[in-house]
């Protein structure tokens, strides 16, 4: 330090020149918290609810844009589309097949789309016709690429809503935020299985992230201005009433702020009243014109599809809250369940997750100003920042307290709060990270070194990647296990079906007389697999006790007939549609208004009518699955070793009953944990004689 009275010399910077600074930009420097001048050009940084404390006047770190996140999240979610299993029958039979038979006038139908129930939305299904068949009609393909069209096409919607909504979090409340849960998104394994699933709970996770894209703006944003209101809750009553009509609840921390906190405003006491009554009037607005908007539509073409007055969404609250059959005949599962079920799909995100509110206790006492504050008690009439995280991380609590406390219990309920799991893991991750910053710091004595140690990014790194890397060895593991019955109905297209056709005197499309092979290239033989569609009789394809992992008609060629054989479960089975005597382009059709007494019931228990089941001995193909720890019944026999039945394709699937545990979390190259499991054989058998 220079002694009193020192004559110094300041050195200005050049106005003129290859290195000259504009005379703004000269004016604009200030001091930070630590005394050291930043310059305004770099970019404008912590402006959200969560603020770095350490380099806060530093380049932020790298943050894709929009179109990078959504181009990187479009080609993992396009795999995903191409290999990810069906996890849940009831994607294929409720969704998949009502749109196969608008399509094509064949597919299976359950008691939810009798007209005497209208438990499922036609409007849900229909809007997903041209996402499956618009390409593949132009392009003159067949029915199984307008199954992976409907795929990738949800993949693309799931991308952009997934970047949308992580680049809201990086604009509104933090960017190390907005990065870990990019990451955490993009790596997980619910997110892998959901992003694709053809299903009302995946509609309403879109809707969720677009609607959170609303929400999380505050209500005085110049991005959203006074539509975030409108924005947020069309989007809430759109995933409500076209996709889950539960999932409302997700939406219940969004109304409770715009209703009673400022989320931003400053409020005279003298303009409180005036103040609430302009946000309930907006909210209530909001709430029944998107309910009008939303519901006549949707009511009119159910109604018009199940040839009576009817409102699906309405339909399926009455049956689950006020039926006396209820949800509960399918199967209870314990308190545990989704826990259990998360950390298979999330792992380490899960207790993250869980610990976000509590973490967020923590920092207000440790950390209180990574919240852009420097006194703990807010300004009169202004919402503290840490309420409206706190509001914020609420809704996965909600939506965990929802379905835990419901007896009935299934993975895809738990869709739509998927990305809030994401986001409450990364909130977590950035609050621990800022724990490690404040005890760094009050050990060194220096902001200097806290900001030059790669101790906190290399904290963050492992909490992102560990979990990415787990999810990617438990993907592995439910392809590796589980993807026979894709495996199956490929083989039976490709190269079963040809055989069958070569024994019949067919032969393959000759390839054109100026086809040049490269190289050494052998080209494979294309078959037109139309003849299949006039042979007397059909060629039949049955499925058993494997009636559950029917992977959709899309995956069976025209012509092939599908059929279900009697098994020991005694609940109610899916049958096949009555075939329109119109033109299948034709709607409606009196088959989905018609009531069929006795086929269906609301007990889920067997019917006895006739037409559910053939006999094996009807069937040309079976598809079949031995397992050692199954017991061989009358009606459940191991059918390949039957001397009447051939094998043809067969692929391993694991026996999760018999196998360890532990051996069934996580697939890892190098036979790890392979001595815990135990295999059966999921085959495609071939009746001798046929």
């Amino acid at each position: 330090m220079a002694m009193p009275g020192t004559e110094t010399i300041r050195f200005r910077r050049p106005t003129s020149g290859p290195n000259a600074v504009s005379q703004t930009q000269t004016q604009t420097e200030k001091k930070d918290e630590f005394g050291s001048m930043a310059p305004t050009g770099f970019k404008k940084r912590h402006q959200g609810l969560l603020q770095d404390q350490v380099g806060r006047n530093t380049r932020g770190p790298f943050v894709p844009s929009l179109s990078m996140a959504f181009r990187i999240l479009l080609l993992i979610r396009t795999v995903a589309a191409m290999y990810a299993i069906i996890s849940d029958c009831d994607e294929v039979f409720n969704f998949y097949e009502p749109l196969h038979y608008f399509t094509y006038n064949s597919g299976f139908q359950t008691w939810e789309l009798s007209s005497q129930y209208a438990i499922r939305s036609w409007a849900y299904v229909l809007l997903h016709w041209p996402l499956a068949h618009v390409v593949p009609l132009i392009m003159r393909l067949g029915k199984r690429p307008a199954f992976f069209a409907l795929r990738i096409s949800l993949g693309a919607i799931c991308s952009f809503c997934e970047a949308k909504f992580f680049r809201t979090v990086v604009e509104t409340v933090n960017e190390r935020v907005g990065r870990y849960l990019l990451f955490s998104m993009m790596f997980s394994a619910g997110m892998w299985t959901a992003s694709v699933a053809f299903l009302p709970s995946t509609f309403t996770m879109y809707t969720t992230m677009l609607a959170s894209s609303f929400w999380f703006h505050p209500a005085t944003s110049t991005v959203t201005g006074t539509s975030r209101a409108f924005h947020a809750v069309f989007l809430y009553a759109l995933g409500a009433i076209v996709g889950w009509p539960f999932s409302a609840a997700l939406g219940i921390p969004f109304v409770v702020e715009h209703m009673f906190l400022t989320g931003g405003e400053v409020l005279a006491p003298s303009q409180k009243v005036q103040w609430m009554s302009k946000r309930w009037e907006t909210i209530l607005t909001a709430a029944l014109g998107s309910a009008v908007v939303i519901a006549v539509p949707v009511a009119m073409v159910d109604s018009w599809a199940y040839g009576r007055l009817t409102f699906p969404t309405l339909n399926i609250i009455t049956y689950n809250l006020f039926s006396s059959n209820g949800p509960d005949l399918y199967g209870t599962s314990p308190l545990t369940f989704y826990l259990a079920n998360l950390f298979l799909n999330f792992n380490f995100l899960l207790p993250l997750a869980l610990i976000s509110l509590p973490a967020l206790a923590v920092t207000y006492h440790v950390d209180f100003r990574r919240l852009g504050k420097t006194q703990r008690a807010p300004v009169v009439g202004e919402t503290s920042p840490y309420t409206l995280l706190a509001v914020r991380l609420a809704p996965f609590y909600i939506w965990l307290m929802v379905l835990t406390s419901q007896a009935h219990k299934e993975e895809r309920f738990f869709f739509p709060a998927y990305p809030l799991l994401c986001f409450n893991a990364a909130v977590t991750v950035y609050l621990v990270r800022g724990w490690l910053e404040t005890a760094y710091i009050s050990y060194t004595k220096s902001p200097y070194k806290a900001s030059k140690t790669s101790l906190f990014s290399f904290f963050t790194l492992l909490a992102v990647l560990v979990p990415g890397i787990m999810s990617f060895f438990r993907i592995g593991a439910t392809l590796y296990f589980y993807h026979a019955p894709f495996d199956i109905v490929h083989h039976f297209q490709y190269k079963a079906l040809p055989s069958f056709l070569t024994e019949l005197g067919y032969e393959p499309i000759p390839l054109p007389e100026d086809y040049t092979p490269y190289g050494k290239e052998i080209p494979k033989p294309q078959w037109d697999l139309s003849p299949l569609q006039t042979l007397e009789p059909p060629v039949t394809l049955c499925y058993g006790t494997e009636w559950h992992r029917f992977p959709s008609s899309f995956l069976v060629p025209e012509g092939v007939k599908v059929q279900f054989i009697q098994t020991e479960f005694d609940g109610m089975m899916p049958r096949q549609w009555e075939a329109s005597g119109r033109s299948k382009t034709m709607w409606p059709r009196s088959e989905t208004r018609t009531v069929r007494t006795g086929r269906f019931n609301g007990e889920n228990k067997a019917s006895e009518e006739a037409g559910a089941f053939v006999d094996p001995s009807e069937c040309t193909y079976l598809v079949s699955l031995s397992l050692p720890s199954q017991i061989p019944t009358t009606l459940e026999p191991n059918w390949a070793s039957k001397p009447e039945w051939d094998e043809v394709f067969c692929r391993s699937f694991l026996d999760a009953g018999s196998s360890k545990w532990w051996s069934r979390l996580l697939w890892i190259p190098g036979g790890v944990f392979e001595s815990g499991r135990v295999w059966g054989d999921y085959c495609l058998l071939r009746r001798k004689g046929e």
